[in-house]
Formats: C-alpha cells, structure tokens, sequence
C-alpha cells in the first residue's frame, strides 16, 4: 500500500504542472511593434478590457498585497509566465481559458497609463491574435482573480507571477506568509 501511494504522488506532481501549462505550444512568429508615448488612463470603473470589448488595451499600476503591479483597464492584475519569451509562446490553447491573454483588436496600440514605465509592445501568437508585451514580458490576467487588485495567481506552478513596478528590472524576492518567493520586478 505504501509503495502504490508513492508512486500516485509521482504521478501527481507532473499531472497538476501539466494541467497549469494546459494546452501550451510554442511559436517562434512574432511582430512587434512600438507602442508610442504614454497616455491619459480611463478610470478603473468605466474601462473595458481589450480582451472582452476588442477596444485598446491599457496598462496601468495598481497597488496589492505584493505591492505596485502593472493591471489592465478594470484594475485585474497582470501576469506573465517565466519560461515564455516573445518569441517562444507557450500558453496557448486551453492554457488561455485559465490565463487570458492582454489583447490589442486590428491596429490597435497598448496605452501606458500613470505610473507605467515599461515599454508596451504587440507581439503576434501563434493564434494570430496580437498579446500587449511590457519590456517584452508576454501579459496575461487570471481567471482565479475575482476582483481588482486579486493576486492569486503569484506562484502558480512556479512560473506565474504578478509583473511589479518600482523597482530595477531583474529578480527580486518577496516574502509570502512563511515561504519566499522569486518573483520577477520591472
């Protein structure tokens, strides 16, 4: 009994990673294109998200639990997945039920609100849809937030994390309850 019980949570470990990248591909197609000078925001309570009215997208900071992040224009929290790269896309798929891509609709650009300093470009992915990208991290929200400012989903797999701002670019650690964490600071 023991023996089987081992071996069930060898299997479960890569079954439950699996199932966090669901449907993930990669994709080696990119068009990237510059986003132009910052603008005015709309407030958090009249925007819409590019994802669900096809309008622009924009990209504003909002203050969390895990401190300044970068969230879309109804103040949901922004993600991006650590092994993705602009040209290698790897939530595609299923993986896009749980983690919707930040969208831009024909040849429409990302808008940088107050406070945002990263450079918004478009990438294209392998769907042919065109992903908002900040200082070339790919951005996604989190169907597992349910209101804005949410983080839940800082940590999933290991390789989900908010995007933070305030600080330099490169890794910085933060403390969660009683585990430390990397996550990734632009």
């Amino acid at each position: 009994m023991k023996g089987a019980m081992t071996r069930l949570r060898l299997l479960v470990v890569p079954v439950v990673a699996a199932l966090a990248l669901a449907g993930c591909g990669s994709s080696s197609k990119t068009k990237t294109t510059s986003s132009g000078t910052p603008s005015t925001v709309a407030s958090l309570s009249t925007s819409t998200s590019a994802a669900a009215s096809g309008g622009s997208s924009t990209v504003q900071t909002a203050s969390t639990k895990l401190g300044t992040v970068l969230v879309d224009a109804q103040g949901r929290t922004l993600y991006h997945l650590a092994p993705e790269t602009t040209s290698h896309i790897v939530c595609t798929g299923g993986c896009t039920s749980t983690w919707p891509p930040l969208l831009v609709e024909g040849t429409a650009k990302p808008t940088a609100g107050s406070g945002v300093t990263a450079k918004l470009t478009v990438v294209m992915r392998p769907d042919g849809k065109d992903q908002v990208a900040a200082d070339g991290l790919l951005l996604y929200t989190y169907s597992g937030d349910h209101a804005a400012g949410d983080t839940n989903g800082e940590g999933v797999a290991g390789v989900w994390h908010v995007v933070k701002v305030g600080a330099a670019a490169g890794t910085a650690t933060t403390v969660a309850g009683n585990a430390t964490t990397t996550t990734y600071t632009y």
